[in-house]
């Protein structure tokens, strides 16, 4: 059966001097594996379309007996649709999308579509490819005809809450996990094997586990806004980017109830020290 659909790159590796195994995420069968004969050389018809983070249109024969995402594919066509020039601009924003893209590989399901998925990852891709992500700035026209583009450094925070949400793992940011009220202030802990924010009321003198970041940060990505001077929120806002994504990777992780290694969270903390002492 010839299968045409959008597909986004997660992954590749060497075959033979001239070929790729290539990793994708369709947005018809969900993760599929190419094999891509002369993919390496210069002439190749499908150069740029298969690097790793490019929006692709593919056309491929798939055999329903190699249909379970890990038997590879051979793949007729590739188009390039984007080549997330922006994105691969900023190295923190090519780290963050490498470890969202090994997510989906390691954790996601295999050989069943993935539309959702496949949905939520081109939109993330999208906010930090765009110039605009990083400001929040977009004019009125363009507003009207796409959707409201997530602040870069709040990207990765979104897209891993609304994955657990997918996936069927819901944190709730608004009340309390114990009396179930709203939360009025930054909650005054979080645990992330229960998924629990926990208000002052119900801490009451238990030992608080999160960092004040983390809490600030979850905060924040809910809609709130920090309790103390503009100087100290935006100092706040800057630290917490990194307590919110790991808070967020932790209850992940512990829910899915298995813990692959995600390889390139290593390449992630190594890029979050380097943009420390740049901007120290």
């Amino acid at each position: 059966m010839i299968v045409k659909s959008r597909a986004i790159v997660l992954h590749r590796f060497p075959y033979s001097d001239s070929s790729w195994i290539v990793k994708v995420l369709t947005q018809e069968c969900g993760v599929v594996s190419f094999i891509v004969k002369g993919g390496k050389r210069k002439e190749s018809p499908f150069k740029g379309a298969m690097d790793p983070l490019s929006l692709c249109e593919v056309v491929f024969n798939q055999n329903p007996q190699k249909a379970g995402g890990g038997d590879l594919q051979f793949i007729k066509e590739a188009t390039l649709l984007d080549w997330h020039a922006g994105l691969r601009a900023d190295l923190m924003n090519q780290a963050v999308a490498q470890v969202m893209t090994e997510i989906l590989l390691r954790y996601a399901p295999q050989g069943v579509p993935l539309q959702d998925e496949f949905e939520l990852l081109e939109q993330a891709l999208r906010d930090l490819n765009s110039g605009e992500g990083s400001n929040g700035a977009a004019t009125e026209s363009r507003e009207e005809l796409q959707p409201r583009r997530v602040p870069s450094d709040e990207v990765f925070a979104r897209w891993l809450l609304d994955t657990c949400d997918l996936w069927g793992y819901h944190l709730d940011l608004d009340v309390c996990s114990r009396c179930e009220r709203p939360l009025e202030e930054p909650a005054a802990d979080f645990h992330p094997e229960t998924g629990g924010l926990i208000c002052k009321a119900c801490l009451g003198v238990d030992s608080v586990r999160a960092k004040p970041e983390t809490l600030l940060g979850l905060w924040k990505l809910r809609g709130g806004t920090y309790p103390n001077s503009p100087a100290q929120s935006l100092k706040s806002a800057g630290f917490a980017r990194v307590f919110v994504e790991n808070a967020l990777l932790a209850y992940l992780r512990n829910h899915i109830g298995f813990l692959k290694e995600i390889h390139s969270l290593a390449y992630l903390q190594e890029i979050r020290k380097l943009c420390s002492v740049q901007s120290t």
